[in-house]
C-alpha cells in the first residue's frame, strides 16, 4: 500500500494531532493541513482488552490515559514544521467508565464488546417500545449500547452504582484527565444509543427505565465546542498544543468514514475488516429510519447513517483454516475465481459465522450453507462465501438508499480487501456501481484528523485518498444477485 504521508519539509501549517484509541493500541500522529501524515511524527502504544468467560471485556481507563501521554511525548518531542491548532481523537465506540465524586475512575473501561448485560437486553426490551426507539434513537436495544450495560450495574453491583458521581464514555474520561473537563461528543453519545438523532438530548423514558438522572452523564458537544488546551494541565505538560483546541471525542465509525474520504453525503464508505460496515455522513433530515440501519448524531447539521456485519474478513478466515484454502490466498488465483460469470450452481452461503447485526439483528443466528454436493469444490465453496459477503452489503446497501438515495461515488478499505482485491469483483457487480479501493495507513486516526482540521482550518479541503483500483461492475450481473438476494433472506430467515 503507497503511504498516504509527506516528509516534514513538504508539510504546510496549520497542523493537527489524532489520536485514536482501539482495541490493539493507542496511536497519535501529526497531519498537516492537507490531512495527510507527516513521515515519523506517528507512534502506537500497543493494549488487550481484559476478557472473561462471563462475557466481560474490559480495559484501565486511567492505562489509556497514560498511552495517550506517552504517545504525545513521542510525536511532539522532535521539531514540527508549524504550529498545532487542533487534536481530533476517537475511540472504538460504545464505552463506559464509572467515576466518584474525586474524579477518578472505580470501574474500569467496559468496552462495547462486553455482554454481561444480556438479561438487562431482554427486560427493557420488554419495557419499552423497541421499533420507536430505534426510530427515535437511531439505535438499537443491544448488548454494545449503554443503556442495559447501566441497568446491569445498578441491578450487579448496586455499591458501585451508589458511589458514581458520572458515567463517563472513555473519550470523556481521558479529557477529564488530561484536560481537567469532560468532553463527550456527540458523536460518542449518540452511540450510548440514549440520545435522540433530532435534538442530541437524553431520551426520558429510558433514563427512566434504568434509573439513572440526566446530570449523571456528559452533555453532547458537537465538534465546534472545541475546548481550547491553553491554560490546562495538558498545555503545561506540552507547550506545544497551547495553541490548539480539544475536539470532543467521536467514534471510530465516524472517524474511519472521514479518514478514507467519505466526507459528504454523495459518498459511500464501505469498511472490510474482520466486520464489515457501509456509513454515510447525512446532512438531511431522515423522516423513517429503515429499520436495518443506525443513525448517528454527529452535529446539529450532520447524521452518520450506516449497518455494519460481524463477518467479513472473518469469512476469508474461515475458508482458510477450514476449506484448506491456502493461508497465503495469493496461491489461489482469486482473479479468475472471482471475475468469473456467476453461475446458480454456486453455493448459497449466509456468512453468519457469529451471528447477524444489520439487518435484522437476530444475535443467534449462525451460517448456512444450501446448494453443496459430492462435487462441490474448496473453491466454490470461497465463491460462496465471499458471494454471501456480497449479499449482506447488498442487503444493507438496498436500505441506505431508501436513506439517502443514490451515492454519487463509493469508497473502499480494509485489511481483507488488501488479502484477496479480486473480490471486489463481487461486491461491485452486487451493488451494481462501481467501487473505487483506497490507500490510507491508519484511517480511522486519519479521520479523527480531518475532524481536526474542520476547527483549525475550516473551508480547507483535505487530500483526496490515492486509489489503488477502480473496479466496475458487469451490468447483465445484476439480476442474478438481485435473484440471489431473494434465495439469501428466505434462506437467513432460517439460521
Amino acid at each position: 500500500m503507497p503511504r498516504f504521508n509527506i516528509s516534514a519539509d513538504d508539510a504546510h501549517g496549520p497542523l493537527v494531532v489524532g489520536i485514536d484509541i482501539g482495541s490493539g493500541g493507542t496511536r497519535a500522529a501529526v497531519y498537516d493541513v492537507s490531512g495527510r501524515e507527516v513521515d515519523k511524527l506517528a507512534h502506537k502504544e500497543s493494549h488487550e482488552f481484559t476478557v472473561g468467560d462471563d462475557g466481560a471485556s474490559t480495559i484501565d481507563a486511567d492505562q489509556v490515559v497514560e498511552e495517550i501521554r506517552t504517545a504525545l511525548g513521542v510525536v511532539l518531542g522532535g521539531e514540527l514544521p508549524g504550529t498545532v491548532r487542533g487534536i481530533g481523537f476517537d475511540t472504538f465506540a460504545s464505552s463506559l467508565v464509572a467515576v466518584d465524586a474525586d474524579g477518578r475512575a472505580i470501574t474500569p473501561c467496559i468496552t462495547y464488546a462486553d455482554t454481561r448485560c444480556h438479561a438487562q437486553v431482554t427486560d427493557l426490551a420488554a419495557r419499552l417500545d423497541i421499533d420507536e426507539l430505534h426510530e427515535r434513537t437511531g439505535a438499537r436495544l443491544h448488548s454494545s449500547y449503554t443503556a442495559p450495560r447501566l441497568a446491569w450495574l445498578r441491578e450487579e453491583h448496586p455499591e458501585v452504582f451508589t458511589r458514581t458521581e458520572r458515567f463517563m464514555a472513555l473519550g470523556e474520561y481521558v479529557a477529564f484527565r488530561l484536560l481537567g473537563t469532560a468532553a463527550l461528543g456527540t458523536a460518542s453519545a449518540a452511540w450510548s444509543g440514549m440520545i435522540d438523532r433530532r435534538t442530541g438530548q437524553y431520551v426520558p423514558e429510558v433514563l427512566e427505565a434504568i434509573g439513572v438522572q440526566a446530570s449523571a452523564l456528559g452533555e453532547a458537544l458537537d465538534p465546534d465546542d472545541a475546548l481550547p488546551v491553553a491554560d490546562t494541565p495538558l498545555a503545561e505538560e506540552f507547550p506545544q498544543l497551547t495553541e490548539a483546541v480539544w475536539l470532543p471525542v467521536i467514534g471510530d465509525g465516524l472517524a474511519a468514514n472521514l479518514g478514507i474520504g467519505a466526507l459528504g453525503a454523495g459518498t459511500w464508505g464501505i469498511s472490510t475488516a474482520t466486520s464489515g460496515a457501509i456509513r454515510q455522513l447525512l446532512d438531511t433530515e431522515i423522516s423513517s429510519l429503515p429499520s436495518g440501519l443506525w443513525a448517528y448524531r454527529v452535529d446539529q447539521r450532520r447524521t452518520l447513517v450506516g449497518s455494519a456485519m460481524s463477518d467479513c474478513g472473518r469469512v476469508l478466515d474461515w475458508a482458510r483454516f477450514q476449506l484448506g484454502i491456502p493461508e497465503d490466498i495469493s496461491e489461489t488465483d482469486t482473479e479468475t475465481l472471482f471475475s468469473a460469470p456467476p453461475s446458480n450452481g454456486t453455493p448459497l452461503v449466509i456468512p453468519f459465522f457469529s451471528g447477524e447485526r444489520g439487518t435484522k439483528w437476530r444475535g443467534s443466528s449462525r451460517a448456512l450453507f444450501a446448494n453443496v454436493g459430492a462435487s462441490t469444490t474448496a473453491e466454490d465453496m470461497l465463491r460462496g462465501a465471499m458471494e454471501g459477503v456480497a449479499l449482506s452489503f447488498l442487503r444493507i446497501a438496498d436500505q441506505m438508499r431508501e436513506a439517502g438515495g443514490e451515492p454519487e461515488r463509493i469508497v473502499l478499505s480494509g485489511g481483507m480487501t488488501e488479502a484477496i482485491p479480486a473480490w471486489l469483483h463481487l461486491l461491485a457487480d452486487a451493488l451494481g456501481a462501481p467501487i473505487d479501493h483506497v490507500a490510507v495507513s491508519r484511517s480511522t486516526m486519519r479521520g479523527s484528523a480531518v475532524m481536526a482540521l474542520e476547527q483549525a482550518s475550516p473551508g480547507t479541503a483535505v487530500a483526496e485518498a490515492p486509489v489503488l483500483r477502480r473496479v466496475e461492475p458487469v451490468a447483465e450481473n445484476a439480476a442474478h444477485y438481485r435473484e440471489r438476494l431473494e434465495r439469501f433472506e428466505k434462506l437467513a430467515d432460517l439460521a
